[in-house]
Parts: structure tokens; C-alpha cells; sequence
């Protein structure tokens, strides 16, 4: 993702959850952004994208895992229609703090 100025911000991804047929309709969302630069609508443009090409493929559902530390990023996700559908507690470590994995899920 770039600004207008061309300066880089941040990257995104929608991809396949899982190899296996059974899995076809279901993909995982990813994105960083850079700090500054949150709260200004690239993330929710990010999300309507990949939702709306989602559909088009055939996705019904999709999933973000999100650092139980990263409370911007969860509620975030909440905000535009995810639910929380699984923990992974203390599966992580970070600046010193144990952290759990957060799955959360949309469907399309």
C-alpha cells in the first residue's frame, strides 16, 4: 500500500486457509500498517477489498488471527463484522508478555 506520494505504508494479503479442497471456500486475511498511518481508512479499504473480491471467488469465509496484545487490531476486526471463534492461550511471547492468538471469522 502506498499514499498518494508514493511513500510505502504497509502490506496486505488474502490468501487460501488451508491446501485441501475442503477448505476451497474459507481464506485468511493479513495486513500491517505502518503505526502512523492507522486510523485513516486503509485498513477498512483494505478489508472491503478483499471482502468484495472474496465473494467474487466463491470465499464464504474468512479469518484473522490477531495477537491478543494488538487490542487496536481486535477491535478493529469486531468493528466490521468479525466474531472471535477460537484462543490459543499463551501460545506466544512478546516484549516480555505472554500472548494468546486470537481467530476471528466473517462471513461473506
Amino acid at each position: 500500500m502506498r499514499l498518494a506520494s508514493g511513500e510505502m505504508v504497509g502490506f496486505a494479503w488474502l490468501q487460501a486457509y488451508h491446501p485441501s479442497a475442503a477448505f476451497r471456500g474459507t481464506a485468511e486475511i493479513g495486513y500491517f500498517l505502518r503505526h502512523d498511518c492507522t486510523r485513516h481508512g486503509i485498513g477498512k479499504a483494505i478489508l472491503d477489498r478483499f471482502v468484495n473480491q472474496a465473494g467474487e471467488i466463491g470465499i464464504g469465509s474468512i479469518l484473522a488471527s490477531v495477537s491478543s496484545l494488538n487490542e487496536q487490531s481486535i477491535n478493529f476486526h469486531l468493528k466490521n463484522g468479525f466474531t472471535e471463534c477460537g484462543r490459543f492461550e499463551r501460545i506466544g511471547r512478546k516484549f516480555g508478555r505472554d500472548f494468546d492468538l486470537i481467530w476471528l471469522q466473517r462471513i461473506v
